[in-house]
């Protein structure tokens, strides 16, 4: 037993209390390996076992005073491998900050506790100030992804929905794919392509995206909180399950596929 735990302690693996046995390995597969940022299997903590040691922490100063989230059991019925978020005052940020105009992809599985305006994550200068980037429920039961390019006249809305409407209490794979040459993304659910974002407002400033002083890298320097949005309710209710960032990468069919398969 003793040898079993080093091992676990060394190597960076989860294993289950009591028995001994090896339940989880964090060993990011070969083909998901470039573009990396970080990997959050959220199993009892916030820590980046990508290897990059990009870990989750409290952010802090303007933000809300939290002690992150609780965890209970994932997807696989393993006890203490999701986090719970309440939605009243647990969060956690990150510094994966992508740039409007660089390809990034974001991938998660989610448990909504409500169907509909449950926040999942995004970042901003402050609290009530827009969104640089934010990845919601929205009103109608779909998942939504929004920018601004531009804060300070709100240009550059980009905006999209899935098309496919999301039910509460249930395990759902979540994936927003991001092309820095167009400046707008794709969103997927449960590996299938279910819609894209747009320009809104002031399409002709997208320039703005990758030359001037616009856009702030969208808001470089501010952390992504997760488990926090901009609209109100501010705070995800639900669990949290494997969120990993790309920067650099856009994942394809196949990447997502494998997310999807990892256990």
């Amino acid at each position: 037993m003793e040898t079993m735990i080093l091992e676990c302690l060394l190597v960076g693996k989860y294993c289950e209390k009591g028995s001994g046995s090896k339940t989880r390995e964090y060993i990011v597969p070969p083909s998901l390996v470039s573009g990396l940022y970080a990997w959050y299997p959220l199993d009892g903590g916030i820590n980046d076992m990508s290897g990059n040691a990009h870990h989750g922490y409290f952010p802090g100063g303007s933000w809300p005073v939290t002690l992150g989230p609780t965890y209970d059991l994932n997807r696989s019925q393993t006890q203490g491998s999701a986090a719970i978020f309440n939605g009243t005052d647990q969060l956690f940020a990150s510094d994966f900050t992508p740039l409007c105009n660089e390809d990034f992809s974001i991938a998660l599985w989610i448990f909504s506790n409500n169907a509909t305006n449950n926040p999942i994550l995004g970042f901003q200068e402050a609290i009530g100030y827009n969104p640089g980037v934010q990845l919601s429920l929205n009103a109608t039961g779909r998942i939504e992804f929004s920018s601004y390019f531009s804060f300070w006249d709100n240009s550059n809305l980009t905006l999209g929905s899935s098309s496919t409407v999301l039910s509460a209490n249930l395990w759902t794979h979540l994936t927003y794919v991001h092309s820095g040459a167009t400046q707008q993304g794709t969103i997927w659910v449960n590996g299938v392509n279910v819609g894209a974002t747009s320009d809104m407002i002031n399409v002709s400033n997208v320039t703005g995206c990758s030359s001037g002083s616009l856009p702030f890298q969208w808001w470089t320097g501010t952390p992504l909180n997760i488990g926090y949005g901009y609209s109100n309710p501010r705070y995800f209710s639900g669990k949290m399950d494997d969120i990993w960032f790309f920067k650099g990468r856009q994942l394809n069919i196949g990447d997502i596929s494998t997310l999807m398969n990892l256990p």
